[in-house]
């Protein structure tokens, strides 16, 4: 599948925000993601670069619902032994 330059934009300002997450050794998290990006968009003057960085926001807020509705689903392995009858 081929990329476009809107795609290549995105995956490079998301890659921008990682690196500057990892250079101040800060946690990487979906959230902290999500705060890099929100603060580079207030920053941001071009339109090509904030138009790809509301995309960026979009998808990391897209994936962080999908994870979120992965937990609600997926009982842990602690509950899901909870509901078992125990074999003696």
């Amino acid at each position: 599948m081929k990329s476009t330059p809107e795609d290549e934009m995105t995956e490079i300002l998301i890659g921008e925000a990682v690196t500057e997450l990892l250079e101040t050794r800060a946690a990487i998290s979906w959230n902290a993601l999500l705060q890099k990006l929100l603060s580079a968009l207030n920053k941001e003057t071009s339109e090509v670069r904030i138009r790809a960085i509301q995309r960026a926001i979009g998808e990391v807020r897209q994936e962080m619902q999908s994870k979120s509705g992965e937990r609600e689903r997926k009982p842990s392995s602690v509950e899901s032994e909870a509901w078992r009858p125990k074999l003696h």
